[in-house]
């Protein structure tokens, strides 16, 4: 009786050990298309050099003929899964993908720094490669978790050091998290989408919905050169999937943003 009973405080042990385990680890996830050359150099270096292993990493590709490509360029011991092809497609393939409540560090696969604000000897505010990119990241998610949320993010323009230092260092409100480089406690909800581009804000959107907000860190920046960068979601078709996404979020959300009018388009504002 007595070695039975050790028998099962000993199963149960490892049960919890295990479900402590689950929760601790956090997965880092990158979809990518048709940017084999360059995702080593970009995003899979800052990951690197911010101290993460290859093996934390998940690349998602949109099939075999891509699987093949980033074999042949990126790190052995990164896993590549095959996904599906689209943005809306490849995100939604990513949260199904794993479970509800994992942790994920999500990131486009051109990001070239993270970058944060300091003031120089001068007193004036600017930007330089931060060194605790994991300190920021485990922040997130300890934050989230202390406050109830699911979500957190970086600011989203990256070269404007004024700008960044009109704000708060971290707000936990309604705020846009950009999409290129992000935290989130996996919530299926949360990250079931309508539009077939701009992800982010609807992401962002649902996220206040939810659960009344989320973090970010007004202090630190992503950089990318999105627009310039071959692969990846510009093709000929993203002008009207961006069109599609304006139209379905301001009939979806009319009290949550606005169309702010550009010279020559329109850009979504969280009201």
């Amino acid at each position: 009786m007595l070695f039975d009973e050790i028998s099962v405080s000993k199963s149960l042990l490892l049960i919890i050990y295990i479900n402590l385990f689950l929760i601790i680890i956090m997965k880092i996830c990158i979809p990518s298309f048709n940017r084999y050359e360059t995702i080593q150099d970009k995003s899979i270096k800052v990951l690197l050099n911010a101290g993460y292993k290859p093996n934390e990493i998940d690349i998602f590709v949109a099939n075999e003929e891509q699987l093949i490509k980033y074999r042949e360029k990126i790190d052995k011991d990164i896993s590549i899964i095959v996904a599906i092809k689209g943005l809306k497609e490849v995100r939604e393939f990513i949260f199904n993908y794993y479970d509800e409540g994992e942790k994920l560090l999500c990131l486009d696969d051109d990001i070239e720094v993270v970058r944060e604000l300091y003031k120089n000897e001068d007193g004036k505010s600017r930007l330089r490669p931060i060194q605790n990119l994991k300190e920021i990241v485990d922040k997130g998610f300890d934050l989230c978790e202390k406050h109830s949320l699911k979500l957190w993010g970086l600011y989203p323009t990256p070269n404007n050091a004024f700008f960044m230092d009109s704000q708060k260092e971290i707000t936990y409100d309604y705020k846009f998290i950009i999409g290129n480089f992000f935290g989130c406690i996996n919530c299926k909800d949360m990250n079931k989408l309508l539009v077939p581009d701009m992800d982010d804000y609807e992401r962002s959107i649902r996220s206040y919905l939810l659960y009344g907000g989320s973090i970010r860190f007004n202090h630190i920046a992503p950089k990318t050169k999105f627009k310039k960068n071959t692969g990846g979601a510009q093709d000929s078709d993203r002008e009207n999937r961006l069109s599609q996404s304006k139209e379905i979020m301001l009939n979806t959300y009319p009290e949550l943003l606005f169309m702010k009018k550009r010279k020559t388009d329109t850009n979504p504002i969280l009201k």
